[in-house]
C-alpha cells in the first residue's frame, strides 16, 4: 500500500517539475492570442482559472502539408501567420519529428496537435483547449494542443465575473509544452441571454446584456438585484460607449419614431416571472417605467407606440381561451382589445393601418384593421405559421415545422411555396422590392446559412459564415428579433449564440461581434 502511494507521489512530482522547468526555461517569444467568451472560475483542487477558446482560423485546407497523407494518431505541428484585424491562420503542418520545435517569431507560431479519425474529433478535452483544425486536400481533422485554462489569483474571479474578451500569451516552452501566461481583460462577452435593437435614426446598434451573477450558496436570490449593461455601437459594429444599470433587461427594441429604447426589465438576479415595461435613457438607467405584468402574457413589441402587444386577463388568472390582445404602453393599457383568438397568438406585428395576429395552433393569420380592431381577412391556407414578414406586396411566412417558406398576396392566393427548408429561424422583407432575407439551418440537404428570396421565389445563398439561432416551432423563443435590417444602409444585423454578425447588402460578412471591448487592457493577476 505504502509502495502504491509513493509511486503516486513520485509521478505526480515529476509532472509538477516538467512543468516547472518548461516555463522556468523557457525563453521563447510571447504571441498574444486572443480569447473569446472567456469564463473563470475556482476549482477545489487546482485552484482559480480562466478557460475558453484561442480565436484562430482553422480552416487550413489550402495549408502548405507533405505528400503522403496524414494518418489518424500522428503528432504533427500546425504553423499560423499572424496579420493586424485578422485571426492567425494555418499556413502549413508537418510532422513532429523528435528534434526541438522551431522557435516562435512575431508573425509566425506553431502549435502541436494530433491527426484525428473524420467523426471523432471532440469539441472539449482535458488535456486541451478542444480546437480542432481541417488541414489539406483531401482534408484531415488535427486536434490542437492548446492549454485549456490559465491559472489566475482568486482576487481575479471577479474582475472575469461573466464571459469575458480576454488576450494572453503564449508561449513555446522549454520542453515543447505551449501554455498561456500573462492575461489581460480586453472586453466584456455577452452570455445566451442577449439581445439587441438597432436605431435606424443614429445607426447605431445597441446590445443588451444581463450582468452574469456569480453563484454563491450563502445568499438568495431575493439578496441582490439583478444588473444589465447596455452596449452601443456604431452600425458597422465600432464601440461607442456602455452603461449599467439595475435589473436585468430581458429584452428590448427601438421606436422607430423618436429613437427611444424600450425594454422589459425584471428585478429578479434569476429568472423573470414578472416584468415591467420600461424606457432606458443613454446613461443605462430606467428613466420611466410602467406596470408590472407577467412575462407569460407578453406577446410582441409593439415599438411603434412605445408598448408591448399582450394578452388581457387579471394578473395571476390562468391563460386560456378564448384570448384578447391590447396594447400595453408606459402610460397603461390602450383599452382596445383585439379578438377574440381561438389559440394563443404566438406573435402580434403592427405595420402601417394593419395588425397581423399568427396562431400556429390554429393553422390561422389574421389581419385587422390597427384602428377599430376589425378583421379584415383571415389566412388559413397555412401549416402552423411560426414567423411573418410583411411588404407593401403581401407577407412571407415559416410553416410546416420550419421547413416550409411560403408566400401571398393581401388577398389570400398562394404564390409560392418552398419546402426545402429545414430550421427557419427568422424571415425579414426587403422594402417593396418584393423579396427578403432568411436564416436556415439547411436548404435542399446542404448546409445552411443566411439566404436571400426573391418576389418569384428564387433563393440564393449569400452567406455561409453565419449560423442562425433556431427556436423549436413549440418554443415561443425571444420577443426581440433575431434579426434586423438596416432600411437606408442596407446592412443585416444577426444574432448567432454569443454574437452578433452584421452582413452586407450583398451577403458579405462584414464584422462579427463577440464582445464590447474596453479602450484600454486591464492586467489579471495570475
Amino acid at each position: 500500500m505504502y509502495l502504491i502511494v509513493a509511486i503516486q507521489v513520485l509521478i505526480l512530482g515529476g509532472i509538477v517539475a516538467s512543468q516547472e522547468i518548461n516555463r522556468a526555461l523557457d525563453s521563447s517569444v510571447r504571441v498574444d492570442l486572443e480569447i473569446s467568451q472567456a469564463q473563470a472560475r475556482k476549482d477545489s483542487f487546482r485552484g482559480a482559472a480562466v478557460s475558453g477558446q484561442p480565436a484562430l482560423n482553422l480552416d487550413g485546407t489550402n495549408a502548405t502539408v507533405p505528400p503522403e497523407r496524414f494518418q489518424p494518431g500522428e503528432r504533427v505541428l500546425v504553423f499560423f501567420a499572424t496579420e493586424p484585424g485578422r485571426r492567425p491562420r494555418i499556413t502549413q503542418v508537418e510532422r513532429r519529428g523528435w528534434r526541438a520545435d522551431p522557435l516562435f517569431s512575431a508573425d509566425n507560431f506553431s502549435v502541436p496537435g494530433k491527426v484525428q479519425r473524420e467523426g471523432r474529433a471532440r469539441s472539449f478535452s482535458g488535456g486541451g483547449g478542444g480546437l480542432v483544425a481541417r488541414v489539406g486536400k483531401p482534408s484531415v481533422l488535427v486536434e490542437l494542443d492548446v492549454p485549456a485554462s490559465i491559472p489566475i489569483e482568486d482576487a481575479a474571479l471577479e474582475q472575469l465575473s461573466g464571459p469575458s474578451l480576454i488576450r494572453a500569451s503564449l508561449r513555446r516552452g522549454f520542453l515543447g509544452h505551449r501554455y498561456l501566461t500573462d492575461v489581460r481583460l480586453i472586453g466584456r462577452g455577452w452570455t445566451g441571454e442577449v439581445s439587441f435593437a438597432y436605431d435606424e435614426t443614429r445607426d447605431r446598434l445597441i446590445v443588451l446584456a444581463p450582468k452574469q451573477e456569480r453563484y454563491d450558496s450563502r445568499r438568495f436570490s431575493t439578496d441582490r438585484q439583478g444588473r444589465s449593461e447596455v452596449f452601443f455601437f456604431d452600425g458597422e459594429g465600432k464601440e461607442i460607449g456602455s452603461a449599467e444599470g439595475a435589473g436585468r433587461l430581458v429584452e428590448g427594441a427601438i421606436n422607430p419614431a423618436d429613437g427611444t429604447l424600450l425594454g422589459l426589465v425584471t428585478k429578479d438576479a434569476w429568472g423573470h416571472s414578472t416584468v415591467h415595461l420600461v424606457r432606458i435613457g443613454e446613461n443605462g438607467q430606467v428613466v420611466q417605467q410602467g406596470q408590472q405584468i407577467e412575462y407569460d402574457r407578453v406577446v410582441s413589441f409593439n415599438a411603434g407606440e412605445g408598448g408591448v402587444w399582450v394578452l388581457v386577463g387579471a394578473p395571476g388568472s390562468p391563460l386560456q381561451p378564448p384570448f384578447f390582445v391590447d396594447s400595453l404602453t408606459l402610460g397603461g393599457m390602450k383599452g382596445q382589445r383585439l379578438g377574440p383568438f381561438a389559440s394563443k397568438p404566438r406573435i402580434v406585428l403592427a405595420v402601417g393601418q394593419q395588425v397581423w395576429v399568427v396562431e400556429p395552433e390554429q393553422h390561422r393569420v389574421t389581419r385587422l384593421d390597427r384602428g377599430t380592431g376589425r378583421t379584415e381577412r383571415e389566412y388559413r391556407d397555412v401549416n402552423r405559421p411560426t414567423d411573418i414578414a410583411v411588404d407593401a406586396g403581401g407577407l412571407v411566412l415559416i410553416e410546416a415545422n420550419q421547413t416550409q417558406l411560403s408566400r401571398f398576396s393581401l388577398e389570400g392566393q398562394l404564390i409560392w411555396r418552398i419546402p426545402r427548408f429545414q430550421g427557419l429561424a427568422w424571415v425579414i422583407p426587403e422594402g417593396a422590392s418584393g423579396g427578403g432575407w432568411v436564416g436556415a439551418q439547411r436548404f435542399e440537404g446542404r448546409d445552411g446559412g443566411v439566404f436571400r428570396y426573391e418576389a418569384d421565389g428564387k433563393v440564393s445563398r449569400v452567406s455561409g459564415l453565419v449560423v442562425p439561432r433556431v427556436t423549436s416551432e413549440w418554443n415561443r423563443g425571444r420577443l426581440a428579433p433575431d434579426a434586423i435590417r438596416a432600411a437606408r444602409q442596407g446592412r443585416v444585423y444577426i444574432r448567432e449564440g454569443q454574437a452578433i454578425s452584421i452582413l452586407g447588402v450583398d451577403g458579405t460578412l462584414l464584422k462579427r461581434i463577440e464582445g464590447f471591448r474596453y479602450k484600454t487592457e486591464q492586467r489579471v493577476r495570475g
